[in-house]
C-alpha cells in the first residue's frame, strides 16, 4: 500500500499557488542489512550476511564505476548514471567548470519499474496522521501501518499522474517538490 498526503502549494511564483498535490509517504528506510535479511528469508540457501556481503560490494563498483562516466543498468530496477547542474553561460566559448555546480546520482526506472508499471500496479491511501519531522505517516489512529487498515482514511486504487523528471529525487506530482 502506498500513502499519501495531501498538501497546498503555497509559492506565491508559480501559477500552480493554492493548488492540492499529493506527495508520498515513506513508512521506513530500509538499510542494506535489513534487505539482506528481507531477501534471506525470501526462500534462499543464502545467508543475510552472504547476501550483506554481495550488496555492500555492489554498491561500491555501482559508485566506482558511475564516477568513471558508465551507466549502470540494474534490470527491472534503475539505471544508474551521474548528472550535472550547471549555471546557464553566455556563450558556448565561454562555459568552463566553473559553470558546473555540482554532480548527482540519477536513477532512471528501467524494465517492469518503470512509472507506468508502478502506476498500474498502486493500490494507493491517504495516511491520515503525517509528521513531517519524521518523514512517517500512518493510515490509523493508533499508529500502525497494517496494510489492510484504512482507519479513517480513503483509499483510491487506480494510478496517480505526474510531470516529475526521470532524474530521480522526486514523486513527479509536485511543481515545487522540495520546496
Amino acid at each position: 500500500m502506498l500513502r499519501y498526503m495531501i498538501y497546498q502549494n503555497n509559492n506565491p511564483r508559480l501559477a500552480s499557488k493554492g493548488l492540492w498535490y499529493a506527495r508520498a509517504v515513506v513508512n521506513q528506510t530500509i538499510n542494506l542489512a535489513q534487505l539482506a535479511e528481507h531477501m534471506a528469508n525470501h526462500h534462499t540457501p543464502y545467508s543475510s550476511g552472504a547476501i550483506l556481503g554481495v550488496l555492500t560490494d555492489m554498491v561500491k563498483c555501482i559508485h566506482e564505476l558511475v564516477l568513471e562516466g558508465n551507466a549502470v543498468k540494474i534490470p527491472d530496477l534503475a539505471i544508474f548514471s551521474v548528472g550535472l547542474t550547471c549555471a546557464g553561460a553566455p556563450s558556448a566559448d565561454k562555459f568552463s567548470t566553473a559553470y558546473i555546480q555540482s554532480a548527482h546520482l540519477r536513477a532512471r526506472s528501467t524494465g517492469k519499474f518503470t512509472r507506468k508499471e508502478l502506476s498500474d500496479a498502486a493500490r494507493l491511501q491517504e495516511a491520515e496522521v503525517y509528521d513531517p519531522g519524521k518523514g512517517t505517516g500512518s493510515s490509523a489512529d493508533d499508529g500502525s501501518t497494517d496494510e489492510g487498515s484504512a482507519v479513517g482514511g480513503s483509499t483510491h486504487g487506480g494510478s496517480t499522474s505526474g510531470s516529475g523528471s526521470s532524474t530521480g529525487g522526486g514523486s513527479g506530482t509536485s511543481p515545487n517538490e522540495g520546496v
